[in-house]
């Protein structure tokens, strides 16, 4: 469908184009053109100078979006490189944090799940008898 869409775009493109030069061509008048810093003057059709604005415009037009692009370019190079710094820095540190957890996360597993009581031990306790305590900081 998209390729659909560009193709119609360039046909119409091209028409109007075609239109838009046979238009500028059947003009045959003469233009003179006073080149205001200078003392000079240029005479021409007025297709060819029709023609020539829309290109010197076009060519100028590309070299601007040329250099936003450049410019928007070396900003993400940069920031890439900053990504890429940061990111280094933070490796190290995400490894000694995880160490940490999984440090804490052991002893909290440690605490909550303690062994299980031997058979003996289970034999004197009842149902009524106070139940076994594996945190000894609630007392």
């Amino acid at each position: 469908m998209r390729r659909l869409g560009r193709l119609i775009w360039l046909i119409i493109s091209m028409f109007l184009v075609a239109v838009a030069i046979s238009f500028a061509t059947s003009n045959e008048a003469a233009v003179t053109l006073y080149l205001w810093p200078f003392d000079c003057m240029l005479t021409a059709p007025i297709w060819l100078v029709v023609m020539s604005s829309f290109i010197i415009g076009g060519l100028l037009s590309i070299c601007l979006m040329w250099a936003q692009a450049l410019a928007i370019r070396a900003r993400l190079w940069n920031l890439q490189g900053k990504f890429n710094r940061l990111e280094a820095e933070m490796t190290p540190q995400q490894s000694v944090v995880k160490k940490h957890s999984d440090k804490q996360a052991n002893g909290v597993l440690a605490a909550n799940y303690a062994p299980a009581p031997n058979i003996k031990d289970q034999d004197n306790k009842t149902f009524l008898s106070e139940p076994l305590r594996t945190d000894h900081t609630l007392r």
